[in-house]
């Protein structure tokens, strides 16, 4: 007979383990009964013996069962564990977590979710000391702080648990945290930045919706069309400072940045980055590039003193009470269209006593369930390819073109792809800012550029 694949072995002992606790939590074993021996849940779940004593190891650590000597394995008094989980908060809004967590204790009522705040500024520095000196059980963690991590620690095994990949999930999600064929955190949500625009004024004043596909200089014709017609001072807003937005005009330049020698001087960056300039000098928001805070775009959007913005999945959460109706479109590019993948995902401290309850938060978070409910009551787009792809009735309003993501997948990048590593990073943002704010001319800027390259 042949051997079963460790996938298949791994899916036998969490079938068990999530059919036994079930029927613990739903009281189909009672406190003070036994439930079934050793041998019969063997045969019944198609496991060693060992295999079996592995699984019921788990729930004895929950306090859901204990062994009596001679006697048999009984369920006894469920004990509350809590389980501390470090997050970002925006993923109240992102992910509805406050309801995910309630389903979750509702179904599991011996684990109770200590929810830890994590700060955009500084996480690395926060969340690596939290975790070594186990503070928190998991993290919720984005490719850009997982990009971070990696660079910083030469094995990351030692950080994070090693998770087994969960095939229903977008493959390039999976990809986002992996390194050296080892995924490190499970996705959960992910979004893409694309344009949103009003589509109650563009009716209004009869401007034809963008279209799917087209350049930024396209897109500054529209600007001008709307101006031209309405009077505005300002037609389109967005903030380039954040790294979830500038890098965008480096990947449109088409450059493959590990083959291309000196690409950050190369021509094709330079009209990327001329490019932002225009957009942001059109928006005469200079000072905007020195500060931290972009909750002024949806802010604007929501006022209606803006009617296009550039946005994501993820904030489009800010629009759920909006009066009016929106829609969105893939992002204009420079040379061929790209944008930027934003995916989110929860990781397990490697160091935490409580991982397998760690796993059983993460395997809910990325279940059927969770990821259906994340798709009918947010913007954002569950990890799971199910979920994500759902049709049905819907609970809030939601732009026609919603599902386009399904159709720019190849347009789909991460930050990672610049090739560079932080402190480069940081050294380019500078560079750009001082050439976007007019601090320095152009050919300054490229030889900084290509003094940049030169040490990559």
């Amino acid at each position: 007979m042949r051997k079963p694949s460790r996938t298949t072995f791994d899916e036998r002992l969490n079938y068990m383990i999530e059919a036994i606790r079930t029927k613990i939590t739903t009281n189909e074993y009672v406190i003070g009964s036994y439930i079934p021996s050793i041998l019969h849940l063997s045969k019944e779940y198609q496991l060693s013996i060992n295999s079996v004593q592995k699984g019921l190891d788990v729930l004895l650590n929950e306090g859901l069962i204990e062994r009596i000597p001679r006697v048999g394995i009984k369920v006894i008094a469920k004990q509350v564990t809590t389980l501390s989980i470090g997050y970002y908060t925006t993923l109240n809004d992102e992910l509805d977590l406050q309801h995910l967590i309630e389903a979750f204790e509702a179904r599991y009522p011996s684990i109770k979710i200590n929810l830890i705040p994590l700060q955009f500024a500084n996480y690395v520095e926060t969340t690596e000391a939290y975790l070594k000196n186990e503070f928190v059980d998991a993290v919720a963690i984005n490719h850009l702080n997982f990009l971070h991590f990696s660079e910083l620690i030469e094995d990351l095994s030692h950080l994070f648990e090693v998770i087994q990949p969960n095939t229903s999930i977008y493959p390039f999600l999976n990809e986002a945290f992996t390194v050296n064929e080892q995924l490190y955190a499970q996705p959960i949500i992910f979004s893409a930045v694309v344009l949103c625009y009003n589509k109650d004024f563009f009716t209004t004043h009869q401007i034809p919706d963008p279209p799917s596909n087209w350049t930024w200089n396209e897109f500054i014709n529209m600007l001008e069309l709307i101006e031209e017609k309405t009077s505005s001072n300002l037609s389109f807003y967005f903030y380039p400072g954040t790294w979830n937005r500038w890098p965008i005009f480096l990947m449109q330049s088409g450059l493959n940045f590990t083959e291309v020698p000196n690409a950050l001087s190369s021509q094709e960056i330079l009209d990327g980055i001329d490019m932002c300039y225009q957009l942001i000098h059109r928006q005469n928001t200079f000072s905007l590039l020195l500060s931290s805070n972009d909750t002024n775009v949806e802010k604007m959007f929501l006022e209606q003193s803006v009617p296009v913005m550039m946005t994501t999945y993820y904030r489009l959460n800010q629009l759920k009470e909006t009066s009016f109706e929106f829609e969105i479109v893939p992002l204009p590019y420079v040379n061929v269209p790209k944008t930027l993948l934003l995916p989110i995902g929860f990781a397990i401290n490697q160091r935490s006593k409580k991982k397998e309850l760690a796993k059983l938060f993460l395997n809910f978070l990325s279940s059927s369930e969770a990821q259906l409910h994340i798709r009918k009551h947010t913007y954002s787009i569950p990890a799971l390819q199910q979920a994500a792809e759902w049709e049905g009735e819907e609970l809030l309003y939601r732009p026609a073109n919603f599902q386009m993501f399904k159709d720019i997948t190849a347009q789909f990048g991460l930050i990672s792809d610049l090739n560079l590593n932080f402190d480069q990073m940081q050294q380019l943002h500078n560079i750009m800012n001082r050439y976007w704010t007019g601090l320095q001319d152009k050919e300054s800027t490229t030889n900084q550029l290509a003094q940049l390259t030169y040490s990559v």
